[in-house]
């Protein structure tokens, strides 16, 4: 059987060869990952279909025992068959190919048909987000296939099936993530997974220190699965002080030589964006420092996503290339969300800039509101004393909020809250994206302190190591900027 084989392969495989390859070369393009042995393989499956009989025998017999063989024997019997037959012929065989290596959609010709199993192999072969078909096909993918079907006939074409995978994406949410945090990020991570368990995967990490002080870290999510290699890595960083901000760099690092899939960079706040510039030689710009660390980061594909919010300086983005690259976003959607529930009917901005940066948001979504612009007026008759005045706008009788980037230890807030309660305010609060408050210095602006001026002062929780230690009974609210980020991702 054999020799058989042999011979009628030789005779045959200069004309056989020729043709296969002309097929192949007639649609490179749409098969760039199509490697040469697969298509001999379907080329003789699909032929000896079409010959039939011994072809057919012949080549079932030869497969079982001998598979170099067998192309050989493909290549024999795809010789033989009728000049009349390969065109049906090569229409089949460049559909399963396309079904098996095409990995867009769009290759697919107009006028093909694909069946509800075609269909779902596409789905879930080349389309990785679509991994919980599995448990979702039974609810969802087969309705939805039957709503396309409309003569009931058990097929769709290419537009339904386009049109099919855009409804799945709406579907399926988006990319899963594997979670891993820094020191002080912990129940941030925790509630992500709850709020979404099905999207997130929260591993802890030991953050521990040898007895001479140096970092003993292992980082969780490589025992007993690996599930940091080829995975979506959501890194939650908290810079809060220079000790953890190392330690972080050395996780970060090693997570990046991991072949992660892709590593996005939560960092709320970025605590240098402060000092982006320099006004006498021999300053530090602690940005520009931070940001080469960012992107100094080894590549693992396309490069790392640094999301922040609310960057004190917008041009701090520009600092950050090479593999890492700053995804920008904004807080003040919480506000927004709370004002229509308080007596709030006006927004105050502290100076010009916040009030060119912030100001559109209230307009377009609460265009009803007041708005008011402080600002700094230098002393007539000392030109080294500027005091807050009020610059446009009228806060009589108006329940006013302030509203910055950030607080440090607020006396800029507390000068303006002060200002428009002299010009008639009936009551001022504040909203900040990010709380430092160094030394404890919320305190103040307690019951009995010194600044106890505000209604409301109103935080989010993007420096959880301060937002945590505010009471519950004064005038703090902490923002949870959970769903934000979700929403961001």
């Amino acid at each position: 059987m054999m020799r058989a084989i042999r011979s009628g392969a030789r005779s045959a495989r200069s004309l056989a060869g020729r043709w296969a390859r002309g097929l192949r070369s007639s649609f490179p393009k749409r098969l760039p990952n199509m490697p040469w042995g697969a298509f001999q393989r379907l080329h003789t499956r699909a032929a000896a279909s079409e010959a039939g009989g011994s072809g057919a025998s012949l080549l079932a017999r030869a497969l079982s025992r001998r598979p170099k063989a067998a192309v050989a024997a493909g290549a024999a019997v795809l010789a033989s068959v009728a000049v009349g037959c390969r065109t049906a012929m090569a229409k089949d065989i460049l559909h399963d190919l396309k079904l098996k290596y095409a990995f867009d959609v769009t290759t697919l010709k107009d006028d093909m048909k694909i069946n509800v199993n075609d269909a779902r192999r596409i789905l879930k072969n080349y389309y990785p987000h679509f991994v919980w078909l599995d448990v979702t096909e039974d609810k969802f993918f087969l309705p939805l296939f039957d709503a396309y079907d409309k003569d009931r006939n058990g097929w769709i074409d290419k537009f339904q099936l386009e049109d099919m995978i855009r409804r799945f994406n709406g579907h399926s949410g988006s990319t899963s993530y594997t979670i891993i945090a820094a020191p002080g990020m912990e129940n941030f991570a925790n509630s992500l997974v709850d709020a979404d368990p099905d999207r997130f995967t929260y591993f802890p990490t030991d953050w521990a220190k040898f007895p001479d002080g140096s970092d003993n870290i292992t980082v969780g999510g490589f025992r007993p699965v690996n599930r940091i290699r080829d995975e979506n890595i959501l890194f939650l960083a908290s810079f809060h002080n220079n000790d953890v901000t190392l330690s972080q760099f050395y996780v970060l690092t090693m997570l990046a030589e991991s072949f992660p899939k892709d590593l996005t960079i939560l960092l709320p706040f970025y605590p240098t964006a402060t000092m982006e510039r320099v006004a006498k030689e021999g300053t530090c710009a602690t940005a520009n420092t931070l940001a080469r660390f960012f992107g100094g980061l080894p590549r693992s594909g396309r490069p790392h996503r640094v999301m922040c919010y609310d960057l004190h300086t917008l041009q701090n983005r520009f600092y950050l290339q090479g593999s890492a690259l700053a995804s920008l976003h904004t807080a003040f959607p919480l506000l927004l969300e709370r004002i229509p529930s308080t007596s709030i009917d006006s927004v105050a901005f502290p100076d010009d800039g916040a009030q060119k940066r912030f100001g559109s948001y209230f307009k377009r979504s609460h265009p009803d509101l007041e708005l008011v612009v402080c600002g700094k007026k230098r002393d007539q008759y000392d030109p080294m004393k500027r005091t807050v005045v009020v610059k446009e706008g009228s806060a009589q009788g108006k329940h006013v909020v302030i509203v910055d980037d950030m607080v440090q230890s607020g006396g800029t807030l507390y000068e303006c809250a002060k200002v428009l309660r002299a010009e008639g305010a009936s009551s001022v609060s504040a909203f900040v994206t990010h709380g430092i408050f160094p030394r404890n210095s919320w305190k103040r602006f307690c019951k009995g302190g010194d600044r106890a001026i505000f209604e409301n002062f109103f935080v989010t929780n993007t420096n959880p190591q301060v937002t945590d230690q505010l009471p519950e009974n004064e005038c703090f609210e902490v923002l949870d900027i959970k769903e934000l980020v979700i929403k961001d991702l």
